[in-house]
């Protein structure tokens, strides 16, 4: 079992099994119930379910008929609309006194065409009416006498004497129309079912279709709440049983979102509330419905008893999974919520907190659901002006929503341009009142303090680079001496070749300080932006063939192969040589030292109606497990072991000088490729002595 309970599989068919059983169990079984409880797993069962089912619906006809006829005798009104007021065939009905008289009847009244009677015994007090007319000598005594008759009678309906006329002739009449309740009569109502009750579909009919129906398959309801029940317990016992026995490799148990995110006790409440649900929405009572319906498996109770077996089965399934993972009782509700329940006494300082912090808006919020509940009151009431007055509310409210919604717009764009970074926009603040006025003024301190802040990080970088200059230069004062010095001594005999080597490593290494300071003072400039840039029209392709010319002997010593792809036409940029040779060198040199030896270096540019593009790549030799954003700051090399000659100057002093000739320098690896791009404004002609 154990190994069946692993199988994805095994458990998806378990998972079918026990939802189609358990619902088909629960289903038939209220079926069986049903019939159980009228008599069908009887002898006599299908007579009597079949004769119950329609007596019950003729009851109901013969009950309406009564009451219908009852109130219309009562209210003196028409009883033809009760000959209409059951639309089935099979149904007829006769009304008959006490006596014996016949009142109203419905259809041919045959005793042979009639399987089934129900009759009704009831009565209705008809209304008796008299009329009265008498003349007094006083109107005092007219009052008394209506006043009389309505100690007589249950209702009078009464009018005087022309207005006038009294006073004048001295006679007072008093017309009155006066109603009391005769003695009850007793009728009796009898309702009749036809004997085919298949003639129409009506409601007798469906009665009796419903339930011989019912009884046609009451065995096989047996059968199918036993086999489902049987089978959908079996498959829940193996869902249970391999839950949570499927661990990962390292032996852990990796549970789902289920079992994660929703607590143990919330989990079993959600349980409760389906089944009570199911219960309350006819879980239990899956026939008994007012109009029946032809079939005896409705969709309606089948689909959602489906779907409260399913979520049962899930939640027993989690359930059971943290049991075996040891996780049932750690995350309960109460211990989440234990230590972030508030205590009382903190609980009354946050509301208090809350209150101080917004008591004006709740006062003018209160202020006007008074002034609303008064207006509403007054209108009601005495009809008065409170729905003027509450319209000026209204328009108030509506002038005070618009103000805050520009308020908002006001605050909204002064944040959108401070997150922009536009430094020198200031909110306007004298269209802004109270809280809105004070945020607005905040907006306004922060951006000063951002750019005073800004003004104070500039000055220090400048700060930084007069220093790094103002020491290289200091700095290189004293290693031109020592270069100089080297160059003499290399000069003069050694005494020995051990003293040789000694002074060839100083003129190496002074050699290397030097390019160092340079390098380091003219990144210094570059970032600065304090180099002159001299800008003049530059054949691309030209600087490119120099270029590739200066470094095609040096690549081919460290077994490197130069491809030069120039574009098809002369592309011209407005440039300075000098400075874009020293970008060009920089890449080639970076090239030279850290490309792999047998690959190639490529070199190609391509040009557009807008810009030029040039592109160097190469192969690193080592690995290059680094993001280009990385790379390019400053004394960061692409060799980490640092065997190589370099600085690691030479790519920000490159972008730097791209961007001080309004280039744009993109950098990106791919493995151990290495790929730059120099984006440059192309010029919309050449000049004319370009070439001379």
């Amino acid at each position: 079992m154990k190994r069946l309970s692993e199988k994805p599989k095994a458990r998806a068919l378990a998972w079918v099994v026990c939802i189609v059983g358990l619902t088909l169990c629960l289903v038939c079984g209220q079926q069986a119930a049903w019939l159980a409880q009228r008599g069908g797993y009887q002898t006599t069962g299908y007579t009597t379910v079949v004769e119950n089912e329609v007596n019950q619906v003729l009851q109901d006809y013969t009950q309406a008929i009564a009451q219908e006829y009852t109130l219309a005798r009562e209210n003196d009104g028409s009883v033809e609309a009760v000959r209409y007021l059951i639309d089935d065939d099979n149904f007829g009905f006769q009304i008959v006194r006490d006596r014996g008289a016949v009142l109203l009847s419905q259809n041919t009244i045959d005793e042979e065409a009639y399987a089934l009677t129900c009759t009704v015994h009831t009565s209705f007090t008809p209304t008796e009416t008299t009329t009265f007319q008498e003349t007094y000598a006083t109107e005092s005594e007219r009052e008394q006498a209506l006043e009389t008759l309505y100690r007589q009678y249950e209702d009078v309906d009464f009018n005087y004497g022309a207005v006038g006329t009294e006073e004048e002739t001295g006679r007072y009449t008093l017309f009155a129309t006066c109603f009391s309740r005769g003695d009850p009569v007793p009728i009796t109502v009898t309702g009749y079912a036809t004997t085919d009750l298949r003639s129409s579909p009506s409601e007798l009919f469906c009665a009796f279709q419903f339930s011989s129906s019912m009884l046609t398959s009451r065995y096989d309801f047996l059968i199918a709440a036993v086999a489902g029940g049987v089978l959908g317990a079996l498959a829940l016992a193996l869902l249970v049983y391999g839950a949570g026995r499927r661990r990962n490799q390292d032996g852990t148990l990796s549970l789902p979102w289920l079992d994660r995110k929703v607590s143990a006790d919330l989990l079993g409440v959600g349980m409760a509330v389906v089944a009570i649900l199911w219960l309350l929405l006819g879980g239990l009572d899956v026939s008994s419905e007012a109009e029946y319906s032809l079939s005896i498996l409705p969709a309606g109770p089948l689909i959602g008893t489906g779907v409260a077996v399913a979520l049962l089965t899930i939640g027993c399934v989690s359930l059971a999974r943290r049991y075996r993972a040891g996780v049932l009782g750690e995350n309960l509700s109460l211990r989440r919520l234990r230590g972030r329940i508030p205590r009382p006494r903190e609980l009354w300082h946050r509301l208090l907190d809350f209150l101080l912090r917004f008591w004006a808006a709740g006062l003018c919020f209160l202020g006007l659901c008074l002034l609303e509940f008064l207006c509403a009151f007054d209108a009601v009431a005495y009809s008065g002006g409170g729905i003027l007055i509450w319209f000026l509310l209204k328009v108030l409210q509506g002038a005070l929503v618009v103000y805050v919604i520009l308020a908002m717009k006001e605050l909204r764009a002064g944040g959108d341009q401070l997150a922009a970074g536009n430094l020198d926009y200031k909110v306007p603040t004298d269209r802004l009142y109270g809280e809105f006025r004070r945020h607005g003024e905040n907006l306004n301190n922060l951006r000063q303090g951002i750019q005073h802040a800004v003004e104070e990080q500039m000055k220090s970088e400048r700060m930084k680079t007069e220093l790094i200059t103002n020491v290289s230069h200091d700095i290189k004062t004293p290693l031109t001496s020592i270069v100089s010095y080297v160059d003499l001594l290399k000069k003069e005999p050694m005494p020995t070749d051990q003293a040789k080597e000694y002074l060839d490593v100083l003129d190496r290494q002074a050699a290397r300080l030097k390019k160092l300071i340079e390098d380091l003072v003219e990144a210094s400039k570059a970032s600065t932006g304090s180099l002159t840039v001299h800008f003049q029209p530059t054949d691309v392709n030209v600087l490119l063939s120099q270029s590739s010319g200066e470094y095609q002997e040096r690549l081919a010593a460290r077994d490197l192969s130069l491809v030069l792809t120039p574009a098809e036409e002369a592309p011209w940029i407005s440039a300075d040589g000098q400075l874009l040779w020293r970008v060009f060198e920089n890449l080639l040199s970076n090239a030279q030292k850290y490309a792999m030896p047998g690959t190639r270096v490529y070199l190609s540019c391509q040009a557009t109606e807008a810009e030029v593009a040039v592109t160097f790549r190469n192969i690193s030799a080592t690995p290059l497990n680094i993001s280009a954003e990385e790379l390019m700051d400053r004394f960061v090399r692409g060799d980490a072991a640092r065997s190589t000659e370099g600085s690691g100057l030479g790519l920000s002093i490159a972008r730097d000088l791209t961007q001080l000739q309004h280039g744009r320098f993109d950098l990106t690896i791919d493995g151990d490729l290495f790929k730059v791009v120099l984006t440059f404004p192309r010029c919309p002609q050449p000049p004319e002595d370009a070439g001379k």
